[in-house]
């Protein structure tokens, strides 16, 4: 996901390869940190393909990866614009292949899968009404309800029932003044007055670090410690079904 706030699992790689030795499979995966990991499985017992689905469910992305969302103005003077069709169809797409992923039968992941698919069905809305906001209806952002009466200052300035400037302006020196260097910080910001088109650049600041930031921490996605919770139980289950080997980690 763009936002800071949406953050996901730590990322780990699914090697693609499998190799076999004995009366056995491996199958070997590496995280973020460069590290290396395998596990042995019995092929008459389980599945393979869904075995390395379960590795990626509780290892790499918990079910899915997130669909992005663009918003951004279409040329150094263009106006505001989103890919909403192209969002929502990944959504959609992503959607289905979670719910059909096949997977191990381990204590608790059915739970986990529909609390993921609960998190991505409030994400996909989410962002589907920023997109349609970018695209020239921010009524819509109205629509996400559990931030709306807390945000509504940012959705009056893009409706033009407010001054966007003065807002766009409150917004700025409220954000910079925790910035390291809140003056440089101003300043880039402030330098959309005097660039091509800037009506369309001061809505997109509007939009993307006012409605947003402010909604961010009313998504299911803000407090991940029920998701964590869920996932750690499935390693622990996980590992006592199929040993775990560590290899040594990378420089």
């Amino acid at each position: 996901m763009k936002h800071v706030a949406r953050v996901c699992l730590t990322a780990l790689v699914l090697l693609t390869s499998s190799s076999s030795y004995g009366a056995g499979k491996t199958i070997a995966w590496e995280n973020g940190a460069q590290c290396e990991f395998e596990t042995r499985f019995d092929p008459a017992k389980y599945d393979e393909e869904k075995l390395k689905n379960t590795i990626d469910v509780i290892f790499v992305d918990g079910f899915y990866k997130q669909p992005g969302l663009i918003t951004a103005l279409n040329g150094p003077d263009g106006h505001l614009r989103s890919n909403t069709a192209e969002y929502q169809q990944a959504c959609e797409l992503t959607k289905e292949r979670a719910a059909n992923l096949p997977v191990i039968d381990l204590p608790g992941i059915e739970e986990f899968r529909k609390l993921r698919l609960e998190e991505l069905e409030d994400t996909c809305r989410f962002e589907t009404l920023e997109s349609r906001a970018a695209s020239g209806d921010p009524a819509a952002l109205r629509e996400y309800t559990p931030s709306a009466a807390q945000c509504s200052p940012f959705i009056d300035a893009l409706e033009g029932k407010s001054d966007i400037r003065a807002v766009w302006r409150d917004m700025i020196n409220s954000q910079c003044r925790t910035n390291a260097q809140p003056e440089a910080c101003r300043a880039d910001f402030f330098a959309a007055e005097k660039r091509p088109n800037p009506e369309e650049r001061i809505k997109l600041d509007v939009l993307d670090f006012g409605w947003v930031h402010c909604s961010v921490p009313y998504l299911m996605t803000s407090d991940l410690r029920k998701g964590e919770s869920m996932r750690v139980a499935l390693e622990k289950s996980f590992r006592r079904r199929f040993k775990v080997k560590a290899h040594p980690c990378s420089d």
